[in-house]
C-alpha cells in the first residue's frame, strides 16, 4: 500500500510541474506525512485581519494594510502562513504572536503570485530570484538569493528539511539551521529525481545521489559509477 501511495505522490508531482517548475509539500494530496504531529494551529479570515488559533486557546490578530489582500493560506503540524500581495506572516506552536517578513517590489507584484509549500514545521515560499523560509523550531526567518543566469527547477519540503534546485546547483535548509547549504552540479549533470523524507532529501542525477540531512551542515555525495 506505501508503494501504491509514493507512486501516486510522484505522479502527482510531476503533473503539477508541467508548465513550470515542480514543487513537492510533505502533506501533498494528504500523503507524505511521517508520523503523529498534532494539527495544532487553525487560521481564519475576518475583517481586515488574519486570526490564529493556537491549541484552542491562544489567539493572535494581525491587521491588514490598506488594499493589503490575502493570496493564499495554510497551516499544518506546528505552523501556520498567510501571503498577501505585500508580505508573509508566519504562527507557530511557540510563538508570540505572527511574524511578519516584507516581500520586496518585484515579488509583491509578480503574477503568478510565489509558490507556497508548508510541513509541519516548516514554510517555505519560492519566487523566480528568491526563497524565503520561515522555521517553525526555531521561531526564524532565512533567505537564499538565486544567483543571475540561474533557474529554479524543483522546490521540496519535508517535517525537517527543505531543498530548492535550480539548472546549476542545489540548496538544502534543516530546521533550527538557519541558512541553505548550496552544492553545485557539473555541466553535464542532470536532474532526475528528488525524494523528501521527514529528516533526509535525496537528489538523484544522471551521475551521482546528493543526500541533504537535518543533522548534517554538508551534502553527502554518492557516484552512481
Amino acid at each position: 500500500m506505501h508503494k501504491i501511495q509514493h507512486i501516486i505522490v510522484f505522479a502527482l508531482a510531476l503533473l503539477s510541474g508541467i508548465g513550470g517548475y515542480t514543487s513537492v509539500s510533505a502533506d501533498w494530496n494528504g500523503y507524505g506525512r511521517y508520523g503523529a504531529v498534532e494539527d495544532v494551529i487553525d487560521i481564519h479570515l475576518a475583517d481586515g485581519e488574519v486570526v490564529a488559533v493556537r491549541d484552542g486557546r491562544h489567539v493572535h490578530r494581525e491587521s491588514l494594510g490598506l488594499r493589503e489582500n490575502v493570496l493564499w493560506k495554510s497551516a499544518q503540524g506546528h505552523v501556520g502562513a498567510v501571503l498577501t500581495n505585500r508580505r508573509l506572516l508566519a504562527v507557530s506552536r511557540t510563538t508570540p504572536g505572527w511574524r511578519s517578513h516584507t516581500l520586496r517590489i518585484e515579488e509583491a507584484g509578480e503574477d503568478p503570485p510565489p509558490d507556497m509549500l508548508i510541513s509541519d514545521f516548516l514554510v517555505m515560499a519560492v519566487t523566480p530570484r528568491r526563497v524565503i523560509l520561515f522555521d517553525g523550531l526555531a521561531n526564524a526567518w532565512a533567505t537564499k538569493d538565486i544567483p543571475l543566469h540561474d533557474s529554479v527547477s524543483q522546490a521540496a519540503i519535508d517535517n525537517h528539511v527543505a531543498a530548492i534546485v535550480t539548472e546549476k546547483r542545489i540548496y538544502g535548509v534543516a530546521a533550527r539551521r538557519g541558512r541553505f547549504v548550496e552544492q553545485r552540479f557539473s555541466s553535464d549533470e542532470s536532474l532526475v529525481s528528488v525524494t523528501t523524507r521527514p529528516h533526509s532529501i535525496t537528489v538523484r542525477t544522471n551521475r551521482q545521489l546528493l543526500i541533504f540531512r537535518s543533522r548534517s551542515p554538508f551534502w553527502e555525495r554518492v557516484s552512481l559509477g
